[in-house]
């Protein structure tokens, strides 16, 4: 009876790890949440619990900022998707990047990236995924960043940009 609650465990065990792994692929963690495959950036928890607060040590909310990189941003994607592959995963997938930005001086510090309805992730060219999050973190940042008029002396905060829009 031993013998088949352990071959009975074994073989759960490994189902479960089956089930509930999740795979890294070029500096990102797939993972799926709801109708949404996320390619997250494996740095991204290197800046959480880092709350915004001003030089007072108060707890900053309310982010306003100015996101002037939409050129930039639009270089990068034609730089290295044709304006057919765009379309293809913008018509398909509605991409978006969920970006985490230095509260202090607006630099982008992880990119993850979310396509809606992708049932199979090797769709997607990690490769190009992770020069487009090298790109960005170099050449985008969110300016004029406050918190109800204050400036934030540290923290980090989330925002969401949407790509390949035609």
């Amino acid at each position: 009876m031993k013998a088949y609650n352990i071959i009975l465990f074994m073989i759960l065990q490994s189902f479960i790890s089956v089930v509930f792994s999740q795979e890294i692929r070029d500096g990102f963690e797939i993972s799926f949440v709801k109708n949404t495959t996320w390619f997250n950036d494996v740095s991204r928890s290197n800046f959480r619990g880092f709350p915004l607060v001003n030089e007072k040590g108060e707890k900053l909310h309310n982010p306003t900022s100015t996101f002037s990189s939409k050129e930039k941003m639009k270089k990068i994607e034609c730089d290295l998707y044709s304006v057919e592959e765009q379309n293809y995963l913008f018509i398909h997938y509605k991409p978006r990047a969920n970006v985490i930005v230095n509260a202090v001086n607006g630099k982008i510090v992880a990119v993850s990236f979310g396509f809606e309805n992708l049932s199979n992730p090797s769709k997607i060219d990690t490769e190009r995924l992770q020069i487009m999050r090298n790109r960005i973190m170099a050449e985008i940042c969110f300016e004029d960043l406050s918190f109800n008029g204050e400036q934030a002396v540290s923290g980090y905060i989330s925002s969401f940009i949407r790509f390949f829009r035609p």
